[in-house]
């Protein structure tokens, strides 16, 4: 396979494609190295890997920065971000090692558990098949891969085709690091022949983020007893309230909107304005948006890079004339531009015949509606099929607190966008924007079980 830069389509690289038969049988190799060694595999050398992966991935930050922006589109200096934040991810990841704790379960509380002593543990699941994508190639790998080895799983790694070599070199670190090649498998698979392989009985679970149509199509094909999360998109709402801090809501909600071209899966893409600041603000965004710098994604000054493919591009070019042909006005952008990019785009009087407002869009179109009422936007809201992150700007903690309580969504961020995230919180949507909960902690117990101990005493 081929790996190409989506700004210049240069080759940046050739890479092994795996085949079905190889996937099945490192599966096989994977589930039989896990039951017979891997088990007893201890919880500090698991703790003292991660922790070299991690020093690994800073001794590396500069190469891997590049390798994000050139294969991946992503701005440089967001591909740096990424990095640091990744470095954190696997030092998380080697702390919850040590925290994998059950509890002792009091049994005599009727005569039937006299004399009996009862006890939990932690264990692995198993074999955790992780399916990932392109946007965040090295941070999104760490917190499947990491987490699942902290858990004390083995891994097969499926990373998204057009990000290959990130995730490879992420592979590498582990092994480098001492872990065993046999607990960790890379495999280079198209999305079909990924289908081929999710039903396998030998997984014990299918840690998935991409697209939802193929995560729900993945969770009816896994084998009875696997469990999945799956980490979909959504339509990223966010509501600037009359009582907004404009200075500090637009740069917010511009990051939260344009931040990798709108390619992240909490990407602010409606944003209701309050009547009273309706005018002021998009005029407010339509400076912030026009200071915003499209290109090559390896220079350090670009704040929005290619999009991944050029069939991403036509999707954004078929939202914008549909918008338009529904009513909406394009203030700034709307345009497709050279080297598979395309202008951050502002479209207002967005209203819910518009396709934007009501399917993920993926790109960097930012759709705005008026409103008065703020208990007609939250019943809009909640008809929506997905739910993942929301955010409200607002100085009025009541009109907060209220929005936070009657709003549909897996989370409510106040005063911060919708993009929001540090990785050690919970994370995951509902509907169809997902299933699960993610963050490192979250990953890391939701992929061991709780074996209970019985002891019945003989005195």
């Amino acid at each position: 396979m081929i790996v190409r830069n989506p700004y210049s389509g240069e080759k940046i690289a050739e890479i092994q494609e795996s085949s079905v038969e190889h996937a099945l049988q490192s599966i096989q190799i994977a589930k039989k190295y896990f039951n017979d060694e891997y088990k007893l595999f201890p919880a500090y050398k698991r703790a003292a890997i991660l922790e070299k992966v991690a020093e690994l991935i800073n001794q590396n930050l500069e190469e891997l920065t590049l390798l994000i922006a050139q294969e991946g589109g992503k701005p440089y200096k967001d591909a740096k971000v990424e990095v640091i934040r990744a470095v954190s991810t696997v030092k998380l990841a080697a702390n919850e090692c040590f925290h994998l704790d059950g509890e002792q379960i009091q049994m005599d509380k009727s005569a039937a558990g006299e004399n009996v002593i009862a006890f939990t543990q932690r264990e692995p699941v198993g074999v955790v098949l992780a399916i990932s994508a392109f946007n965040h190639p090295v941070n999104l790998i760490c917190h499947q891969v990491a987490t699942a080895v902290a858990a004390g799983n083995v891994v097969i790694l499926k990373p998204a085709e057009k990000t290959p070599l990130s995730a490879k070199k992420i592979v590498e670190y582990f092994y480098q690091a001492g872990l065993p090649e046999k607990a960790l498998h890379f495999l280079l698979l198209s999305g079909k022949e990924t289908q081929m392989i999710v039903s396998n009985p030998n997984l014990n679970y299918i840690s998935f983020i991409g697209n939802a149509d193929i995560g729900w199509m993945i969770r009816r094909l896994s084998a009875p007893g696997v469990k999945t999360m799956l980490e979909h998109g959504g339509t990223g709402t966010a509501v600037l309230d009359k009582n907004a801090d404009l200075s500090k809501a637009i740069p917010s909600i511009i990051r939260g909107a344009f931040y990798h071209s709108g390619q992240v899966c909490v990407s602010t893409q409606i944003l209701y304005i309050h009547s009273e600041n309706y005018d002021k603000a998009i005029e407010l965004l339509k400076i912030a948006t026009a200071n915003l710098k499209v290109g090559d994604a390896t220079l350090p000054e670009t704040d929005c890079g290619p999009l991944i493919t050029s069939a991403v591009v036509e999707k954004m070019n078929f939202l914008v004339n549909d918008a338009k042909e529904k009513g909406g006005i394009i203030e700034i952008g709307g345009e497709q531009l050279p080297n598979q990019c395309f202008m951050p785009t502002l479209i207002s009087n967005a209203n819910n015949q518009i396709d934007g407002m009501t399917e993920e869009v993926f790109g960097p179109l930012l759709f705005l509606k008026k409103y008065d009422d703020l208990n007609s936007i939250i019943s809009e809201i909640n008809k929506s099929k997905f739910s993942f992150q929301t955010a409200i700007y607002t100085k009025d903690i009541d009109i907060a607190l209220k929005y936070a309580k009657l709003i549909d969504q897996k989370a409510v961020i106040i005063n911060e966008s919708t993009a929001f995230r540090v990785d050690w919180m919970p994370f995951g949507g509902k509907k169809l924007s997902g299933f699960g909960t993610g963050g490192v902690k979250y990953s890391i117990l939701d992929m061991t079980e709780e074996k209970l101990i019985i002891i019945k005493n003989q005195f």
